[in-house]
């Protein structure tokens, strides 16, 4: 999901640049954008009537199957606003809306879309979730009342949209602000003035968090009782400074979990009613440990590090590759064709990079994760004395991902950009057991990619590729 609203933001922002690279007109790129929400909706409906149908004789496959395609629904809609960002609407848009109007309109097709997502599948949650009723009773666990249709769409938008969004929205704002203010103020300054302008949106995210989401999510603090104590134990125990433990109320539609704030006074973590519902006391603490090691890892600041090095990296590889390709085709061009020919190239040039950038910071935040897991086997090790990975701890961490897949109704096989798939982390942690908490493959790695993230942010200052 992550990933397709990079690419979807990315295609919103540039649709004033990509406008006219395909020959089609405003009102067949105002059809297409309108499409995208209602395929959606039409294959949402087939697929839930199909779900319906498999469960009254007894057969999941449908409702499998709808959870898979809903899943994927977001790349034939990101499709859809790349076609229409290609048209000339938003040539025909922008004399009214301007640049920022046109982005809102393409981001309300795309945000339209995946509410209506949500919608189509509520009549499938809820009779999963009734027909999952004695199983909570026999299993004391809580029973959430199913929401309605509108209040559910809601729900979801708030737990899974908004999350998303605000961190990608907030730099993408202040970067255009910073732009337009030095095209007026100060024009040889204007590339300089976007990207600190990004930058600085990123590093308010990361300062502001604590202090936004828990109003923004509706958070509520941790009770106090054995499970507080149990969590503000393992806290102590790794060191760090955590504010408060927040329990997200998400009906039980939700099993996640997230640290926030790079501030010791202000950081806080956060676990959903779900997790703390349907989780096993010792699952619970390693989820618990893996967000800990985040913080002592230091990941929070260092993904600032890796997300500029990454597409400063894929700028330097691609950019000098497109210059001699464009250089080669535009011999044999007409004069007359240049101007476009080389708009066309900047395009793809920017795609490239938008591209390539993203499949290096898949592989960087995988290994993110990789080492958080590992973290969370240590502590758990070292809280029993142990000074090597224990096979209570392994398999803690191992069943918390399981839970956390079956609670989200996620194969564990399936792949994630930007966690990797569960079967993936899981067989990996397996191969922990008994080993020694000194230095490890992970560890070498993930050093590996800090300092060559700011070798390379280095070198993009130095080249000018980062007009700093």
């Amino acid at each position: 999901m992550q990933l397709i609203l990079i690419v979807q933001v990315s295609i919103a922002l540039l649709a004033g640049e990509l406008a006219g690279s395909l020959p089609l007109g405003a009102w067949v790129g105002a059809a297409v954008l309108a499409a995208a929400p209602a395929l959606v909706l039409v294959a949402g409906a087939v697929l839930a009537a199909a779900a319906h149908r498999g469960m009254d004789r007894g057969d999941r496959r449908g409702v499998e199957r709808l959870y898979a395609v809903q899943g994927l629904m977001g790349w034939p809609v990101t499709l859809a606003l790349a076609t229409a960002a290609c048209s000339a609407l938003p040539r025909g848009l922008a004399p009214a809306l301007g640049n920022g109007g046109v982005a809102v309109v393409f981001m309300a097709s795309a945000v339209v879309a995946a509410l209506l997502v949500h919608a189509t599948t509520w009549s499938v949650e809820r009779r999963v979730r009734e027909s999952s009723l004695m199983r909570g009773l026999d299993g004391l666990t809580p029973l959430h009342p199913m929401p309605s249709l509108a209040s559910y769409v809601l729900a979801q938008a708030r737990a899974g949209l908004l999350p998303m969004l605000v961190p990608l929205v907030v730099p993408v704002v202040l970067s255009e602000a910073a732009r337009t203010a030095a095209g007026h103020l100060a024009p040889d300054f204007v590339d300089a003035a976007r990207i600190a302008g990004g930058v600085a949106g990123a590093l308010l995210l990361f300062v502001l968090v604590p202090l936004i989401v828990p109003p923004l999510l509706g958070l509520r603090r941790l009770g106090p009782g054995p499970m507080r104590d149990d969590l503000e134990s393992l806290v102590k125990h790794a060191g760090i400074g955590v504010r408060e433990i927040w329990v997200w109320p998400t009906d039980g539609l939700v099993a996640n979990a997230a640290v926030m704030g790079v501030i010791p006074g202000l950081r806080c973590v956060m676990l959903s009613d779900c997790l703390l519902e349907c989780m096993p006391r010792e699952q619970l603490r390693a989820v618990m440990a893996h967000e800990l090691g985040h913080v002592v890892r230091r990941h929070l600041p260092w993904m600032l590090a890796v997300i500029l090095a990454c597409w400063t990296l894929a700028g330097m590889i691609i950019a000098p590759l497109a210059q001699e390709l464009f250089e080669r085709v535009a011999s044999g061009v007409p004069e007359s064709g240049l101007e476009a020919a080389a708009h066309t190239a900047g395009l793809l040039r920017d795609g490239a990079v938008l591209v390539a950038g993203l499949f290096i910071f898949g592989f960087a935040s995988r290994r993110f994760e990789r080492q958080a897991d590992t973290y969370a086997v240590q502590l758990l090790s070292t809280r029993e004395g142990r000074d090597d990975a224990t096979p209570e701890a392994v398999d803690a961490m191992v069943a918390a991902l399981g839970t956390v897949a079956l609670l989200n109704r996620v194969p564990p096989a399936r792949g994630s950009w930007r966690h990797g798939s569960i079967a993936w982390r899981q067989d990996y942690l397996r191969a922990l057991a008994g080993r020694a908490h000194g230095a490890l493959a992970i560890d070498g790695m993930v050093a590996a990619l800090r300092w060559g993230a700011l070798a390379v942010v280095g070198a993009g200052i130095a080249l000018g590729v980062l007009p700093i």
